[in-house]
């Protein structure tokens, strides 16, 4: 599987349909699983401000399952080196990237 390049939900909309596909299957996880991230850290940070680290996405990754390294490289490529990272620098580009 070929490695995503930092930053690559910033050029999204510059990718071609098969390179948009190859993208996709190259996530870390699935898209509704990320998004699910978004929406569990939303939650997480309302309750505890960050400390500044992953300590929320690393609780969501155990409870999910999910290849927890994978994940966690992949955001550190995208920006997300803590949780409020991951919400400030992440998850606007991958909406915009989506078009949501």
């Amino acid at each position: 599987m070929p490695l995503i390049k930092k930053r690559q939900l910033e050029v999204w909309a510059q990718l071609s349909g098969e390179e948009r596909e190859r993208f996709i299957e190259s996530l870390p996880a699935t898209k509704d699983e990320i998004e699910d991230l978004f929406d569990y850290l939303d939650v997480r940070m309302q309750e505890e401000s960050c400390v500044h680290n992953l300590r929320f996405t690393m609780q969501f990754l155990m409870e999910r399952r999910l290849d927890m390294p994978k994940v966690m490289s992949w955001l550190n490529e995208n920006g997300g080196y803590c949780d409020c990272e991951v919400l400030q620098n992440i998850e606007p580009n991958w909406f915009l990237a989506f078009d949501e």
